[in-house]
């Protein structure tokens, strides 16, 4: 299962792995205290369309759809299609940073391995 949290809410054992998915790194001091296991910037959207949405933030579904069309072609998407497999058996936990519990990297992040989930091939 795939859980979706700010980096800051407390850590939980049915959070299994904890991710951070953000464009941009993690200081070690923040990556200790929040218990982040795996820092995956690489699989953050673009910086560019990521200040975009932190300056719009009414414009998820433009960010969400930009997000999207930039991890479909994205070289890491075998990553993503394990990460959807994954889920089928273990818990892990996509980190944001954002202030809308509801419209952020992570979840949008996770729609997109939602889809994916759909149409993977069995691993």
């Amino acid at each position: 299962m795939i859980n979706i949290k700010h980096f800051m809410e407390t850590v939980e054992e049915q959070d299994g792995k904890r991710l951070w998915i953000e464009p941009h790194g993690l200081t070690l001091d923040l990556t200790e205290w929040c218990q982040v296991d795996y820092v995956l910037s690489h699989l953050g959207p673009p910086k560019k369309l990521w200040a975009w949405f932190a300056a719009h933030p009414d414009g998820y579904e433009y960010f969400r759809g930009k997000y999207h069309e930039y991890l479909s072609r994205s070289p890491y998407r075998g990553v993503l299609v394990r990460l959807a497999a994954a889920a089928v058996n273990e818990n892990y936990t996509l980190l944001h940073e954002g202030d809308d519990s509801q419209h952020n990297s992570a979840t949008a992040l996770y729609e997109f391995i939602s889809d994916l989930s759909a149409y993977k091939p069995e691993i």
